[in-house]
């Protein structure tokens, strides 16, 4: 059975790069995220272009569970930097997230 993604979109505090965060998100937030089993995925999106929109990324994060990945989130000291230094990049009334699941989900054989 497939899993359930998280589409997470935000806004970055004023003075803060696209590059700062994309660095953040390679050194730091994937690889740990990635490390639980959990996590079946874990991408980012910079957005591009002049749309009138706030958004300046777009994470999608695949995980077996959302109870599951609740209770890592919650509890796992690993992601207490990840989660510190999140909270310094991006704004955080800006966090917007919706749980997803694949309408059509590819058979395996």
């Amino acid at each position: 059975m497939a899993g359930v993604s998280a589409i997470n979109t935000f806004s970055l505090r004023p003075g803060v790069s696209a590059e700062q965060f994309a660095a953040f998100s390679a050194e730091l937030d994937r690889p740990t995220c990635l490390a639980f089993d959990v996590v079946e995925s874990f991408e980012v999106y910079l957005v591009d272009g002049d749309d009138a929109s706030d958004i300046d990324v777009v994470e999608v994060m695949t995980v077996r569970s959302w109870q599951e990945w609740e209770a890592v989130r919650d509890n796992a000291p690993e992601l207490k930097p990840v989660v510190q230094r999140f909270d310094e990049l991006v704004e955080p009334a800006s966090v917007a997230t919706l749980l997803t699941r694949c309408a059509s989900p590819v058979e395996e054989n």
